[in-house]
């Protein structure tokens, strides 16, 4: 028997997403403070994985032991396959899981290597590069705004909320389907054609933006230009290393206790906790100085 007619509607399915998060962000949170316990050089190296590793105990428990998460319970709904007859299997559950918070991560990361890939060979002419290096900037500006068009059209249409459970076929079914709010959907509907249009508007504008650029200076992801540290770049600090990220200090920051820091290491530490990571006295992000056209004789500094 088949129980579409009990399919979840927008409100209830948002509901379920905005409970488990919040759980998810206690245990993100007691994670990252075990791991700054253990050691701040791994803190600030791995803090950004503990979100993903969270989310991923947090879902992979509830599946392992056919339970609801608690967002599901809280809103009273259900996961079912394609088919709306049956739950769907555990492999295909945890398939999902995996996609919803690694699949946009393992694109990134295939798009890089493929972009290192492309300026190794030697087989390749300079014009063939140049082409595929324009293609691969296209999706990764593209890549963004998928999940934002997926939003717009589950505002619009209902159903499924994340795009792995577009791919695996998941669906949500209202256990007490006679508590559905259909009242609300007029509004999401609008919300949705809302957002659509303004992610054509924004898309249309980047991509106009994007080809008035000379070829040679188009925008790479920050992520990847982050990564390259082995370049020299102005305003490195010769001899000495962040005492965060435990490399050489790029881009130098000064906070008001006068210790110096990469420019990102620093403001990433500062979204989590507002103190100096050397002597633990009160910093604002507003008060760090990134300094310009600062350098270090090697000597004095070694």
């Amino acid at each position: 028997m088949s129980l579409f007619h009990a399919n979840a509607g927008q409100a209830e399915i948002i509901r379920t997403v905005q409970k488990d998060q919040e759980h998810i962000e206690y245990v993100r949170a007691a994670l990252s403070e075990v791991l700054l316990l253990l050691s701040q050089r791994h803190w600030f190296r791995y803090n950004a994985l503990c979100k993903l590793v969270a989310e991923v105990l947090y879902h992979h428990y509830a599946i392992l032991h056919n339970l609801q998460t608690l967002g599901e319970e809280y809103t009273g709904i259900i996961q079912v396959d394609a088919n709306y007859v049956m739950l769907p299997n555990k492999a295909l559950q945890l398939l999902a899981i995996l996609l919803e918070y690694g699949g946009e991560h393992v694109v990134d990361r295939v798009l890089t290597y493929l972009q290192t890939e492309i300026d190794r060979s030697e087989e390749l002419l300079e014009s063939v590069k140049t082409g595929l290096h324009k293609l691969i900037d296209t999706l990764r500006m593209v890549v963004p705004y998928v999940r934002g068009f997926h939003t717009s059209l589950f505002y619009i249409h209902g159903g499924k909320y994340h795009i792995s459970k577009r791919l695996t076929g998941i669906n949500y079914v209202l256990i007490r389907n006679w508590l559905k709010e259909d009242h609300s959907v007029y509004g999401y509907k609008v919300l949705g054609y809302v957002t659509l249009t303004q992610l054509v508007l924004a898309l249309a504008a980047r991509y106009q933006q994007y080809r008035s650029q000379p070829s040679q200076a188009k925008v790479v992801a920050p992520s990847v230009r982050w990564a390259d540290r082995s370049r020299t770049a102005s305003g490195t600090l010769p001899g000495r290393k962040c005492a965060l990220c435990m490399d050489t200090a790029l881009a130098i920051t000064v906070t008001q206790c006068g210790h110096l820091f990469c420019w990102q290491c620093i403001l990433h530490w500062l979204d989590q906790r507002q103190v100096c990571p050397i002597c633990r006295e009160s910093v604002k992000k507003t008060r760090v100085v990134r300094l310009q056209n600062f350098s270090v004789d090697p000597e004095r500094a070694s």
